[in-house]
């Protein structure tokens, strides 16, 4: 009779860390599940590291828990500053423009395409490094005196 009761102890302790176990790891998953999209952002979700069709308007949101990442994309109008841009101008003198703002904006129907072609940093590349190469490129085509004088107000229409 004595041994019963240890095999019923011993089943009732198993089964008590299994419950807790389960509910710890329903927990967590729950808490790793939910995230927020702010607003002006969409979300973008990673499974195992590949990205999904899909994303997710601003509010809140669940996920599959521990294989699924979220990213956050802003699609509401940007204004960046590209700060000490160097170009040297067909006559040799290099010359540095500070602070160029660029305002930009990202369509969130285009924003998975955009992130399978060039990565999270789309911007990066899209704009911010095309606009230093045709800025430079510009200015290699026109001297100091066109740059500052003649053409200053082309710069805008050359660099879009």
């Amino acid at each position: 009779m004595g041994e019963g009761i240890k095999t019923n102890c011993i089943g009732c302790i198993a089964c008590s860390i299994l419950t807790v176990a389960v509910v710890i790891i329903s927990v967590a998953a729950i808490i790793d599940g939910y995230h927020e999209v702010v607003e002006g952002h969409v979300g973008v979700y990673f499974r195992f590291g590949a990205l999904q069709e899909g994303i997710t308007e601003p509010g809140v949101h669940m996920r599959q828990a521990f294989v699924t990442r979220t990213r956050h994309v802003l699609i509401r109008p940007e204004e960046e500053r590209i700060q000490n841009l160097e170009a040297i101008t067909k006559d040799g003198i290099e010359i540095t423009f500070q602070g160029i703002g660029v305002l930009s904006r990202t369509r969130k129907d285009k924003v998975v395409g955009l992130i399978k072609k060039f990565g999270m940093d789309f911007k990066k590349v899209l704009i911010y490094d095309r606009i230093r190469e045709d800025l430079r490129i510009f200015c290699a085509k026109q001297t100091i005196d066109q740059v500052y004088n003649e053409q200053f107000l082309e710069i805008v229409e050359a660099v879009k």
